[in-house]
C-alpha cells in the first residue's frame, strides 16, 4: 500500500514539473525532493517506490517504538478540528517546531476518526498522527531545514469501508498477517524553522492564494 501511495505521489509531481518552469531533465530528482527529501531522506534517492516504501516502514516502526503517545478529549477533539478548519497553506509555513511542539516525537490518538476527502475523491478516515523531528533536503539549490515528517493512520474499522478495503482487510487476516488497528496511510514533510513568520499577512495571504 505504502509503495503504491508514493508511486503516485511521486508520479503525480513529476507531472506537474514536466508542466511547470523546472530545469528540463531535473524533473524526477525536483519530485524526489519534493516528496521525499521533505521527509527526511537523503540523496542520493531511492531506486525505487519500494525501497523508499521499505525507507517509510523502518521510520513508522521508529516512531511507533519512540513516540510520547497522546489523547484529546471528546470536546477538545471537536475544537481542535474546528480550528485546524480555517487554516491556509501558508500557515504551515510559519511553524517553528521547537517553540510549537512539545515533543520531537509524537503520536496523536483521535477520539473518533475524521473522514476526509482525498485528492482523488475518494473518502478515507484518519484515527490518529504521529511526528517525527527530521532533516529536510533540497536541491536546486542543496539546502537543508529543520523539519517535521508527519504520518497518518487509517482505522482499520472505521466508518469508510469501501469494498476493496473489506477486502484487503480480509485477505490479510487471512494470510496470517493481519492489519493493525492503526494502518500507515501517508507520509508528509513540513518545514519547521518558521521561515515566513516574519511576513507580513499580506505576503503569506497571497502564498496561500
Amino acid at each position: 500500500m505504502l509503495t503504491e501511495n508514493l508511486n503516485n505521489v511521486v508520479s503525480e509531481m513529476h507531472s506537474v514539473l514536466v508542466d511547470s518552469d523546472a530545469p528540463a531533465g531535473k524533473e524526477w530528482d525536483l519530485a524526489f525532493s519534493l516528496v521525499l527529501g521533505k521527509q527526511g531522506v537523503r540523496p542520493p534517492w531511492p531506486r525505487g517506490p519500494q525501497e523508499a516504501a521499505d525507507w517509510q516502514m523502518k521510520q513508522i516502526r521508529r516512531l511507533l517504538r519512540d513516540a510520547e503517545v497522546f489523547v484529546i478529549s471528546p470536546a477538545a477533539h471537536a475544537a481542535v478540528m474546528a480550528a485546524a478548519a480555517t487554516l491556509e497553506p501558508a500557515d504551515l509555513s510559519t511553524l517553528d517546531r521547537d517553540r510549537d511542539i512539545v515533543t520531537p516525537n509524537g503520536l496523536l490518538v483521535l477520539p473518533e476518526p475524521v473522514v476526509i476527502v482525498n485528492r482523488i475523491g475518494s473518502l478515507s478516515d484518519t484515527a490518529a498522527f504521529g511526528w517525527q523531528f527530521t532533516v529536510q533536503h533540497q536541491i536546486l539549490p542543496p539546502a537543508q531545514y529543520p523539519g517535521v515528517r508527519v504520518t497518518t493512520f487509517m482505522d482499520r474499522d472505521g466508518p469508510v469501508q469501501p469494498a476493496e478495503w473489506r477486502l484487503a482487510v480480509a485477505h490479510a487476516r487471512a494470510s496470517g498477517t493481519p492489519f493493525p488497528p492503526l494502518v500507515p496511510d501517508g507520509m508528509y514533510g513540513i518545514r519547521g524553522d518558521g521561515c515566513l513568520a516574519e511576513e507580513s499577512s499580506e505576503t503569506l495571504t497571497a502564498l496561500s492564494a
